[in-house]
């Protein structure tokens, strides 16, 4: 059996959009975490909400594992999904260019204009010294940041990863989706989820899961070849899945149709994290790990996009 990787810790955050120090933002929890990591060093500067909650996110997952900040010595990498969420930030750089030419080019903005500069920014602020990876998969790349942070604790290539996924939403990114006939439910917002992964034999003790399997499918069986992939991952059999957590914007019947007829015994809910994209399917992990009390026993989660794709994880709450 492939070892089951521990989530040693978790951080959660869902907010409205807008830009930092806006009313409804994350004010006081962002105060006191900069507090934190500037006890030695210079203010820290936000220039965006996906700033906001990827910086809350992961001081909140450190802090459940019980990991001081900054890490430092530590060897902590992280995997993060990325995807949509500086889309107004882009528009906001591109729209200074056509201004003022080059003059309008804001030394601030250009940063995001790259899909890195969010794990960049978490390894400075937080001195993660291990490797540092950015997921760009669509919807799915918080997903696939935990699938490649669950390979890299199994063949012992890093002893901890942080992963999950962070998004902003902002109404450029719905446009663009309008224009291209995807009308999805989404809307206007942020949030972030990501889990601190380790191994089981971590001497670190607690957590508040155990990722059991994960895997990934494409073309038209993509949902049943990710679920069975998964599956054997785990080498656990069908009929053993008590629970199944949808993380999907796209075509839910289809993907209900498929899970039915794979894990037709257990009990199918959908997430409400779909609008929040790239956070969305490391968001549904949290929520199969939290209802460990109500449904004993593995939990699949399975997430699909409008590219042919799908990613099926398996999950457990804190083992006895």
């Amino acid at each position: 059996m492939n070892a089951p990787v521990r989530m040693a810790g978790v951080g959660i955050v869902r907010g409205p959009g807008g830009r930092p120090g806006e009313p409804g933002g994350h004010a006081s929890r962002l105060a006191a975490t900069l507090a934190t990591l500037t006890r030695t060093g210079p203010p820290i500067r936000l220039a965006h909400p996906i700033e906001e909650v990827a910086v809350l996110a992961v001081h909140e997952a450190l802090a459940s594992a019980r990991v001081s900040v900054p890490v430092g010595g530590e060897d902590i990498g992280i995997a993060l999904g990325v995807e949509e969420g500086i889309d107004g930030l882009k528009a906001e750089y591109y729209r200074g260019i056509l201004k003022d030419g080059p003059l309008g080019a804001s030394p601030m903005v250009f940063p995001f204009t790259t899909p890195n500069t969010i794990a960049a920014r978490i390894s400075i602020l937080f001195d993660l010294r291990g490797e540092s990876f950015t997921l760009c998969g669509g919807s799915l790349s918080g997903a696939q940041a935990v699938g490649l942070a669950l390979n890299a604790i199994r063949e012992a290539r890093s002893p901890a990863m942080l992963t999950g996924g962070v998004t902003s939403v902002e109404q450029e990114f719905l446009d663009a989706l309008a224009r291209t006939g995807r009308l999805d439910d989404g809307q206007v917002g942020s949030g972030a989820c990501l889990f601190l992964l380790e191994p089981s034999t971590s001497s670190r003790g607690g957590g508040t899961g155990e990722l059991l399997g994960y895997a990934e499918g494409f073309g038209q069986e993509d949902i049943r070849d990710a679920v069975q992939a998964c599956l054997e991952d785990a080498e656990i059999p069908a009929e053993q899945v008590k629970g199944v957590r949808v993380a999907s914007a796209g075509d839910a019947r289809k993907l209900l149709e498929a899970l039915r007829r794979i894990a037709a015994g257990a009990s199918i809910a959908r997430s409400p994290a779909p609008p929040l994209y790239a956070a969305s399917f490391p968001l549904a992990v949290a929520e199969a790990v939290q209802a460990a009390d109500a449904i004993p026993g593995p939990v699949l989660v399975v997430g699909m996009d409008c590219l042919a794709g799908a990613s099926a994880a398996l999950v457990r709450g804190r083992a006895p």
